[in-house]
């Protein structure tokens, strides 16, 4: 029996993260609904170790590379990347 990979990690300063998308898509829920989660539960992360918020204007050629492989959604203009704390965190009461 094969098993289906995961998503492929998106490496950042060392760790490994997901983008909302990647998110969105591995728990099959519709555009945006990680999004709204992390909004929900901001307050109780902290930038650095459950997330990265990625400018536009200082990673304009990366975000351009990860928005041509699917990586992030093709209107993304910053991005959030989620670490496995970040994840845990957002959805610890569903899991």
């Amino acid at each position: 029996m094969q098993v289906a990979p995961g998503p492929r990690a998106i490496r950042f300063r060392g760790q490994d993260t997901l983008s909302l998308r990647q998110l969105d898509e591995l728990n099959r829920v519709p555009k945006g609904t990680t999004f709204r989660r992390f909004k929900a539960c901001r307050a109780g992360l902290v930038e650095g170790r459950d997330f990265f918020r990625l400018d536009a204007g200082e990673h304009s050629t990366w975000l351009s590379s990860l928005r041509e492989e699917g990586l992030i959604y093709p209107s993304s203009v910053h991005v959030v990347l989620l670490t496995e704390s970040g994840y845990r965190c957002l959805f610890q009461d569903t899991n």
